[in-house]
């Protein structure tokens, strides 16, 4: 490896680790250490909800983007499923996104069907 690489990898470390909520050293590291586990009878629960969250039409994923300010570029060729799997993406690589969403999902009402509230927040909550 020369200099230049290692330097592009710290460089994606230090992106990632800002990207990450601010804690101490050790926790990060230990959270790295060991995967959260996923309950498996949960997973057939979650996947029925994310089937049911790919039928929600374009127009209300746009609404719903725009509605709660995520920084997703929505195109006009773009299927629901597109949108559905941008989000997606946001979401995991944004932890303060995904809790800001779940206190919203428990407190408000929006323009965003109540369906897929309920659904974003039981698929947030299986954390």
């Amino acid at each position: 490896m020369k200099t230049h690489d290692a330097a592009k990898i710290l460089m994606v470390l230090a992106q990632a680790l800002r990207n990450a909520p601010n804690r101490d050293l050790d926790d990060f590291a230990s959270s790295i250490a060991k995967p959260p586990q996923l309950d498996p009878a949960s997973i057939p629960v979650a996947l029925s909800t994310l089937v049911r969250l790919s039928e929600i039409d374009k127009r209300q994923w746009t609404t719903f983007i725009k509605e709660h300010n995520f920084p997703i570029e929505v195109r006009l060729r773009d299927a629901s499923r597109d949108i559905l799997g941008k989000l997606l993406k946001h979401l995991e690589q944004n932890p303060e996104a995904r809790e800001r969403l779940s206190k919203v999902a428990q407190r408000s009402r929006s323009e965003t069907s109540p369906e897929l509230m309920k659904a974003l927040q039981f698929l947030l909550s299986q954390e």
